[in-house]
Order: C-alpha cells, then sequence, then structure tokens
C-alpha cells in the first residue's frame, strides 16, 4: 500500500532499532461526508485512483469562508502524545481553480467542540490523481474516536474528486 510506504519513510529508524509497522486509524475509503451551502457532491466510479472510487465535490461560486464547505471522514484508533501522523488521501482537481491548480487544507482534529488541530497543512491539487500527504506529531492523547479528518474546500469555485484517504501513526 503506497501510503504504508510514505509513513515507512517518513519514520528513520535509529541504528540498533527495528522498524514498527504504522498503525492505520481509519477505515480508508473515499466515503466522504460532504457539507456546506451551494456545493454538490457525488459518488463516482473512477479506475485511475486506487480502490476505483471518488468523490466529487462541486463548487459553483466561492463561498464567504473557505471552510463553508468541506469533507470529513471518522477515525476510530487512539493518538497518543508524540505519536508521528501522516495525513494521506487521493485527490484531483476536476475542473476550475486558477491555472490548473487549486489548494485544499486538511486537518487531522478533534472530532468535537472546539475541534481542535491535530495536525494541520495545505496540498496543491492538479489535474492529475495524486496520493497527498500532510505530516505532523500529536501534542496530546485522543481517544479512540475523538478525532477526525476535516478538509476545507471552498477556497475557490473548482471540482474536486478526493479518493480513499488514510490516517497512519507511528509512535
Amino acid at each position: 500500500m503506497i501510503a504504508l510506504l510514505l509513513l515507512s519513510a517518513a519514520t528513520p529508524v535509529m541504528a540498533g532499532q527495528s522498524a514498527k509497522e504504522p498503525v492505520v486509524l481509519n477505515e480508508p475509503s473515499a466515503n466522504w461526508a460532504v457539507h456546506g451551502p451551494g456545493q454538490t457532491h457525488k459518488g463516482r466510479k473512477d479506475a485511475a485512483v486506487q480502490g476505483g472510487g471518488a468523490m466529487r465535490v462541486t463548487i459553483p461560486a466561492k463561498p464567504t469562508n473557505p471552510w463553508d464547505i468541506g469533507a470529513s471522514s471518522p477515525i476510530k484508533g487512539a493518538i497518543a502524545k508524540g505519536d508521528r501522523l501522516v495525513l494521506a488521501f487521493w485527490a484531483r482537481l476536476a475542473e476550475g481553480g486558477a491555472e490548473g491548480r487549486t489548494t485544499i487544507s486538511g486537518t487531522i482534529q478533534q472530532a468535537s467542540a472546539p475541534y481542535g488541530a491535530i495536525v494541520t497543512g495545505s496540498v496543491e491539487l492538479t489535474a492529475e490523481w495524486k496520493l497527498v500527504h500532510i505530516e505532523g506529531v500529536a501534542a496530546g492523547d485522543y481517544p479512540a474516536g475523538a478525532a477526525n479528518v476535516a478538509l476545507t474546500l471552498g477556497g475557490a469555485a473548482h471540482t474536486i474528486d478526493l479518493g480513499p484517504v488514510f490516517v497512519l501513526k507511528s509512535s
């Protein structure tokens, strides 16, 4: 699995240590929960992406705030302070953006108020399917089911295809 290789490469092994297999904290899927005014979304088949399916999100007009339109996915596993986390997901810009590119932000966050960020960053999308990733280290402990993935999609008028999402950790 490409995402597992991604985490392994991001986690150097010191001399005398053995490499630990990363732990997948979610059920990898393209079944994103999409929210926000003015957008439309629909699952679709796409043989060009891992797993063969994607969620197409169309945003015909840029909303007032980028966070007004987003997508989320649950995380079932627990996160401990000091865990190295990788949020990886397949995505592409299907239409719109500026000069064939668009930027979205992704966050591993608390799943309830105040929705504090655990790991956050931005990725650039183009017309090609790409496995993008955001990495970080958890600053606190979060019990199983207390975190989720949240993408901010409302930064522009565009159509984005979201493929499977992976949340991985290593201690």
